[in-house]
């Protein structure tokens, strides 16, 4: 039992613990860091700045959470902390008013110091200006020019079967005339792909089916899920390679491999008719222009590598993951683990050899065989598991053979590590145990025994090392870069500018601040880089130092992360991904001055330079993502544990995956024979997300609401006037201003209330037209303070969205204006016929009362963001009624915070009392490539 000292209440361990965290009593707070609860821990993913041989501890022996990571192209439709539910909001409002550490003192001039932001403006090292970057990214989502393989046998086919491999399933399956078989109904079918797929426990699921009348109810032929899996085991043809056990002897230990025939992975992976329409058979060069002067990149069959040489994912092992912990020597249970892990690949990839040299025949889902080379390509890791497949030593890059001093070096002449040298080194092993070692030594590598990779044809596995965006900018670099930002300004006032940060559907508002987070996950340093660069800006440095430096040190490395994610490249948008890596370099040494850092020899630093040509070789970085893996890791292993009783668990497991494996391949089968062949589409290269489309309820939030409450409660001052002047210009739009006003001046509403809406909700349209209602990518508040059940205050929130005046484009802030949304609603038809009888084109369904903020003009140069302020006139903010379709997306605000943020600002009221602001390009993707 712990007793609190702040409050005395008792509480069991882990309780006092999450009251520490949660608790919004001062007295309470001040004890967390003397309670002990929450010492410092390290993720296991250092750069091995120590230079020795550091510990496998990465992916091979894998510890990843469901929080760590999403899908990359998952949408939400709110981020954490934008739920409707009212304990949230409740909860968010608590967190908003609730004690902080008080601000640092203001620090006083100090002569001779590097003056303030404003004192350095060359040209130099500010940002690119808008129209380069706008014309670079003109051509990414649009129909390239192809250049065909000019050898016209590569990828053609050989023969054509008279089966595709539908209709190959479906003559295995027995009592396929009936569309369900093997079940016996729709429900039968659909109840069993739910358990399988999205249900609950084996026993759960027994349970459910045992209740009584329930299965005669929905006319299930199994009676439990011992029945449901004999269904499965036995009359679902198995269209994946099953998987086998063996054990591998290492160090005169037997380790247990559960695996699969790599090649019938190949063959399976190949033969889905799922894939067909998305295969590419040869390689292709995408030009931008019509010259062929400017290359386009995307996919990996439009890089140089596969043009030179002429992305779905299925588990082909589970590998052991003994720590070797009766080894006590640390050396050798190293050597031993990485010469397990290698003797493991080697076994399994071994059946690549052959087919990888000579080809073998292959029939893809749509029936036509080919002659492929199933080769190693790319290789997808951390830098701990680079480490341990290439044999390099801590701290070094494992592609390159720059020294460990110039990781930090821009410029620093770098080759491809020699393979052939190592290559002839490494057989070495068998002739002569002390030269092999030397040579090793000579050649930078460990002395491993037999490389996995050693034999492979046609595989440089320095050359395949990929880029790795979680772990070397989310987890690496941006990781590092949060951490001495901390260091350097003073966590309260970073904390406090994150509390005092306006909300935003694709912004999560870290309440509590960010300086007491531990044990990060990549999730969360991508929500924190939505508004790093924000809270920095103007921020007071130590000793008075630059400010511009770091500002633009820091939009260097988030222009990289970026642009380093566009799923399409041309070669004019990988310049600007070298510019923003110089500009950081360019800038780093703010850091040296406030002595955070002696040096920058980070490899995951150093790894930027590779990116560029990896991305010319093997297409944009989403073709090799480690978040797919990693993701996987938590699907294809820790789900299938957590379906085992945790005895024997791999033949648990393994059974567990064939089983889903079979119910999703099935369910394809099933969408088949009910819809058939989708018709073929002409390829185009990855969509770049720029278009949306507005999604408003069918009914309003609020059927009816008196003008004057407009006024009070939704802060509309100027509606009734604004209202008569848009009626006075959609009925007569060629007025001139004075005009118009002396009409509006004679307009009548013939009403006393209006319906409103509280949000508007945005879709993603992609290149093909196709338009996803399931996700929301964006969304609009505008609602009035109210109270919960429970008789909290739920704040006011009015969103601030990007205007289309009539001549906006698709990227660019021209023909744009920012507005805060204080009302949107609708008017009846009753009204809208006296009101637009005589216009010339009828009004829209759903309008939105709007107050303007300045126009756009030049970005700061130093960290090149848009700085804006109200509109005003007479005093009064400037406002108008638009048409909501006119509305192109939300768009987030950092205010000026100054030196150091005014405490009585909150992040509910700061649109209200900060005077101005900077928009923020950084809340998604979208914002980033239209907020230009």
């Amino acid at each position: 039992m712990n007793t609190c000292p702040g409050c005395a209440k008792n509480f069991e361990h882990t309780g006092y613990a999450h009251h520490l965290t949660q608790t919004i009593n001062p007295s309470c707070a001040t004890q967390l860091q003397f309670s002990g609860l929450f010492p410092e821990s390290d993720d296991g993913d250092s750069d091995g700045l120590d230079g020795g041989d550091a510990e496998f501890t990465g992916d091979y022996f894998g510890y990843y959470d469901e929080q760590d990571l999403e899908w990359p192209d998952d949408n939400h439709d709110e981020l954490p902390l934008e739920s409707d539910g009212e304990d949230e909001e409740y909860h968010d409002t608590a967190l908003e008013h609730g004690w902080e550490r008080p601000a640092d003192p203001v620090q006083q001039d100090i002569d001779g110091g590097d003056d303030f932001e404003n004192s350095d403006n060359s040209d130099a090292l500010s940002q690119p200006h808008p129209a380069e970057r706008q014309e670079a990214e003109a051509p990414l989502g649009h129909q390239p020019i192809v250049e065909k393989f000019p050898r016209r046998h590569a990828g053609a086919p050989v023969h054509h079967s008279r089966t595709t491999a539908f209709e190959s399933y479906k003559n295995v399956l027995q009592g396929a005339e009936n569309v369900w078989a093997p079940f016996v109904s729709r429900i039968d079918y659909e109840v069993a792909k739910w358990a399988k797929l999205r249900g609950s426990g084996s026993t759960a699921f027994s349970e459910l089916l045992a209740i009584d009348g329930l299965r005669e109810a929905l006319g299930l032929s199994y009676q439990n899920s011992c029945e449901l899996n004999q269904i499965i085991d036995r009359q679902l043809p198995c269209k994946r390679p099953r998987f086998k056990h063996e054990e591998i002897i290492v160090a005169d230990e037997a380790f247990d491999v559960y695996s699969r025939d790599v090649m019938e992975c190949v063959k399976a992976l190949y033969s889905d008719p799922e894939f067909s329409p998305h295969l590419n058979y040869a390689p292709e060069r995408h030009y931008a222009d019509a010259d062929k002067t400017i290359r386009m990149y995307h996919d990996i069959h439009t890089g140089k590598w596969w043009w030179s040489t002429q992305a779905t994912w299925i588990l082909l092992a589970y590998l052991p993951t003994s720590k070797l912990d009766h080894i006590t020597n640390k050396a050798a249970r190293r050597r031993t683990a990485t010469n397990l892990f290698h003797a493991c690949l080697r076994h399994i990839l071994e059946p690549l050899k052959v087919p990888g040299e000579d080809g073998v025949a292959m029939a893809s889902g749509d029936g036509v065989v080919r002659r492929g080379h199933p080769i190693v390509a790319c290789y997808s890791a951390d830098y701990p598991e680079q480490l341990l497949t290439t044999g390099i030593k801590s701290g070094e890059c494992p592609k390159c053979d720059v020294p460990h001093k110039e990781l930090g070096s821009p410029h620093f002449p770098v080759n491809l590590r020699d393979l052939n040298a190592i290559l002839a080194a490494l057989s070495l092993v068998d002739e002569d145990y002390d030269l092999w070692r030397r040579a090793c030594q000579e050649c930078g590598i460990k002395p491993v025994f037999k490389p996995f990779w050693l034999d492979l044809p046609h595989t440089n596995i320095f050359q395949s090392i990929t880029p790795d965006v979680l772990h070397q900018l989310y987890q690496g670099i941006i990781k590092h870069l949060i951490e001495w930002i901390k260091e350097a300004c003073s966590e309260a006032e970073i904390d406090a500018r994150c509390r005092r940060l306006p909300p935003n559907h694709n912004i999560r508002l870290f309440l509590k601040g960010i300086s007491h987070l531990s044990r990060v996950s990549g999730t969360e340093h991508n929500q924190i880089c939505r508004f790093l660069l924000g809270i920095v800006i103007g921020i007071q440095l130590p000793g008075n130092l630059n400010n511009g430096r770091l500002t633009r040190a820091i939009r260097g490395i988030l222009d990289f992360l970026y642009l380093a994610q566009y799923p399409s490249h041309t070669d004019q948008t990988l310049v600007l991904l070298d510019d923003a890596l110089t500009r950081f370099h360019d800038n780093k040494d703010i850091f040296l001055d406030l002595g955070i850092r002696s040096n920058f020899n980070l490899p995951k630093l150093h790894s930027f330079r590779h990116y560029v040509h990896m991305i010319k070789m093997y297409g944009t970085t989403d073709n090799y993502n480690t978040e797919y893996t990693e993701r996987l890791h938590i699907d294809l292993t820790k789900d299938a544990y957590r379906a085992t009783n945790h005895k024997d668990e791999y033949s648990q497991m393994t059974l567990w995956l064939e089983r889903r494996e079979k119910m999703l391949w099935h369910d394809n089968f099933v969408k088949w024979c009910l819809v058939g062949d989708l018709a073929s589409r002409e390829r185009s290269p990855p969509d770049m997300d720029y278009r949306r489309a507005i999604k408003m309820t069918k009914h309003p939030t609020v059927k009816r609401v008196p003008l004057d409450h407009i006024v009070q409660d939704y802060g509309a001052t100027f509606f009734t006037a604004a209202l008569a002047r848009y009626v006075v210009g959609r009925n007569q739009p060629g007025l001139s201003a004075a005009q118009l006003e002396r009409e509006a001046a004679h307009i009548i509403l013939p009403f006393d209330a209006v319906a409103t809406f509280h949000r508007i909700k945005f879709h993603a349209i992609d290149a093909r037209g196709f338009r996803d209602s399931s996700v929301t990518v964006d969304s609009v508040h505008s609602q009035p303070s109210q109270k919960d059940k429970r008789g909290h205050t739920i704040p006011a929130r009015f969103d601030t969205v990007l205007v289309n005046e009539g001549n906006g484009g698709i990227t660019g802030v021209d023909g744009y204006h920012v507005a805060q949304v204080r009302v949107i609603f609708t008017l009846t038809s009753q009204a809208t016929n006296l009101l637009f009888a005589a216009g010339p084109v009828k009004p829209p369904t759903h309008l939105a009362y709007v107050e303007w903020f300045t126009p756009f003009q030049q970005p700061e140069s130093h960290h090149g963001l848009y700085k804006i302020c109200r509109l005003m006139r007479h005093g009064e903010r400037l406002a108008s009624i638009i048409d909501v379709l006119d509305i192109r997306r939300s768009v987030h605000l950092f205010p000026n915070f100054g030196a150091v943020v005014p405490r009585e600002w909150t992040s509910s009221t700061v649109l209200e009392l900060c005077p101005s602001f900077f928009v923020n390009s950084f809340s998604d993707r979208h914002a980033y490539l239209t907020i230009v």
